[in-house]
C-alpha cells in the first residue's frame, strides 16, 4: 500500500494551504498552483487516501486530524 504517512502529511497541507486561500493571505496564485500540485499528489495514492478517509470517518474527525498510528490501528498498513 501506499505511504499513509504522506497522504497524512498532504492532507493536512492541503488543508493550510484552503484556509490560507479563504483567508486571503500569501499569494493567491502561488497557493492555488500548490494546491493543485498537492491535490494530484494525493490523487495517486488512491489506496492510502481511502485507508485515511474511512479512518477519519470511522473516528468522526476530518481526514487531516487523523494520525497515521490511528490508520494502522485500524488495519491499514503503511
Amino acid at each position: 500500500m501506499e505511504n499513509v504517512a504522506e497522504i497524512v502529511a498532504l492532507l493536512r497541507k492541503q488543508a493550510q494551504l484552503e484556509t490560507q486561500i479563504l483567508n486571503g493571505s500569501g499569494t493567491a496564485i502561488a497557493s492555488e498552483q500548490e494546491l493543485e500540485a498537492t491535490r494530484r499528489r494525493l490523487a495517486s495514492h488512491p489506496q492510502a487516501l481511502n485507508a485515511v478517509l474511512q479512518t477519519a470517518r470511522a473516528l468522526g474527525r476530518r481526514p487531516e486530524a487523523v494520525s497515521v498510528q490511528e490508520v494502522t490501528e485500524f488495519g491499514w498498513t503503511n
